[in-house]
């Protein structure tokens, strides 16, 4: 009995230590069920693209998500698909454009260099510019639905109808 003990524990630590290296990643990979091409490294460019376009500001607006994240999510789930083709084929095509025309990446520019890149292809009339006019409509979503931007500018109230409890009245 001992014997079959002892090869069971060692069979669950050894599975232990090989599942081990996959249950800490700390970095979640997110898959999107109707962007499949969308990988890890394509997100991470979007997210570069729509901090250039809308910079993000995480102390004065907060969001319980980062931008990169909402954009794809919305485009995922509430797109159509005419927005879900030009977000494939725009950065398909945004792509190809840096590495074959510019032979350039992305990362590699300066921010100067980026704000030019980008306010060139915004005025340009391609897939690139459908595809940046998507990112900035999603962005300004993003930006327009945090907490402290509805609050302070819009005055809105989460909760309509305010209870004031025991007022005084007064009498006219």
């Amino acid at each position: 009995m001992k014997r079959r003990n002892a090869i069971k524990n060692v069979g669950f630590l050894t599975g232990g230590i090989f599942l081990l290296p996959y249950a800490c990643d700390s970095t979640p990979k997110i898959v999107y069920s109707n962007l499949p091409t969308i990988k890890t490294r394509e997100q991470v460019l979007i997210g570069q693209i729509c901090n250039v376009i809308l910079a993000e500001d995480p102390i004065n607006f907060s969001t319980p998500e980062k931008r990169e994240f909402f954009v794809l999510t919305m485009i995922n789930d509430c797109g159509s698909s005419r927005e879900i083709t030009i977000l494939s084929e725009g950065l398909k095509s945004l792509k190809t454009y840096l590495t074959k025309e510019q032979k350039i990446d992305f990362r590699d520019l300066k921010s100067e260099q980026t704000i030019k890149f980008i306010k060139k292809e915004f005025e340009s009339k391609t897939k690139i510019s459908e595809f940046l006019n998507l990112l900035k409509k999603y962005s300004m979503l993003h930006f327009e639905t945090s907490e402290n931007y509805l609050t302070r500018y819009l005055n809105y109230e989460f909760m309509p109808g305010r209870y004031y409890g025991k007022v005084r009245r007064t009498t006219t």
